[in-house]
């Protein structure tokens, strides 16, 4: 994730953005020298924490195992650096409890990084929803998958260590998922779960299947899987069908998406029209970058670079971040007792 930010900060700098890559952090050497002469980084370090403490620069973006999350951002708080974070926040929702409190009390500005709040085909999608047309929502699939994120386009040999890691395909992945679920449709009241692990490795599960019902009385099931082919390196497929539309998606980010609207046939927003309609939210959008506003990553970090140059608020906060993370932790617990957990009161289900 390092190098995907470092390669949207310096597509946002050639736009135009005061941005300068003052220094990179990374344990292993080889790494950092690749990153530091690939983006223009001026300094490297070895760890985060003493890049955070001996670098003159205004933000830093943690994107660290997450086990170390908490202590660098932590270590900005107290220099007053504002910061983005990685998700998930931290190691459990108590640690992020504490990381939250520590950026409220230094008054900086902290971002989490779920990016498919950016997302062009899921902004569209809840579009489409809004419409009167559509009528309310009544039922949500959805659907995560990725190769298990040891190897492939998303190796990272931590996500096999629960010692560095939160856990697995939930709270690593799937965190995105659920965050999506209530930026969509609204506060969770009452979820089930089940969990497995498959693949073996101590205390990563591969496989959680949750079910949950909104305030709102509406239902939906979510899968998270991690699985073992290659060729599929991460896939998300989104259904939601309303009283008199469907809509439908395979792209988490840029792509198609299908539509049906009550007797007419079913039809699909090619990939363009979507983005178009993304931009319509986004009309101060530089020029040079619009083509490849399609990239979630651009926009979320573009979104931190100019909520800092203006001095505005950034979205989401880390709030938002340990929200999704004490939400994760309610599955896993439904998971682990196979019970019914409660979060709030839902109206009767319609007869």
């Amino acid at each position: 994730m390092g190098t995907v930010h470092s390669a949207m900060l310096v597509q946002i700098a050639a736009a135009g953005r005061p941005v300068e890559l003052v220094a990179v952090a990374d344990r292993v050497p080889e790494r950092r020298r690749l990153l530091a002469a690939t983006y223009g980084f001026a300094r490297q370090f070895d760890d985060g924490l003493t890049l955070v403490k001996e670098t003159d620069l205004d933000a830093v973006f943690v994107c660290t195992p997450t086990v170390s999350h908490a202590a660098i951002v932590h270590a900005a708080a107290a220099r007053g650096l504002h910061l983005f974070c990685e998700k998930p926040l931290g190691m459990s929702a108590a640690e992020g409890d504490g990381m939250v409190a520590a950026i409220d009390r230094a008054g900086v500005q902290a971002q989490i990084g779920l990016v498919l709040r950016f997302s062009a085909v899921y902004t569209v999608m809840r579009d489409l929803l809004c419409e009167p047309e559509a009528g309310e929502p009544v039922a949500v699939v959805f659907r995560d998958d990725q190769v298990f994120p040891v190897r492939g386009l998303h190796a990272t040999g931590w996500r096999g260590d629960r010692t560095q890691s939160a856990g697995g395909t939930l709270i690593e992945h799937g965190v995105h998922d659920l965050d999506l679920l209530t930026w969509m449709f609204g506060p969770i009241a009452r979820l089930r779960a089940w969990e497995q692990n498959r693949a073996g490795v101590p205390g990563i599960e591969d496989y959680v299947a949750v079910d949950v019902t909104f305030t709102s009385g509406l239902r939906a099931q979510l899968v998270s899987i991690w699985h073992d082919m290659l060729q599929r390196p991460s896939n998300r497929r989104l259904e939601v069908f309303c009283r008199r539309a469907f809509v439908a998606s395979e792209a988490d980010m840029h792509g198609d998406v299908v539509m049906q609207r009550g007797d007419d046939a079913e039809t699909r927003l090619a990939a363009d029209e979507v983005l178009r309609r993304f931009l319509a939210h986004h009309p101060d959008a530089p020029e040079a970058l619009r083509p490849i506003y399609g990239v979630s990553y651009l926009v979320q970090d573009l979104a931190f670079v100019d909520a800092l140059l203006a001095g505005r608020p950034v979205a989401p906060t880390l709030h938002e971040g340990l929200a999704a993370q004490h939400l994760a932790e309610r599955v896993y617990e439904a998971a682990r007792t196979g019970e019914e957990v409660v979060l709030a009161a839902v109206p009767p289900a319609p007869r």
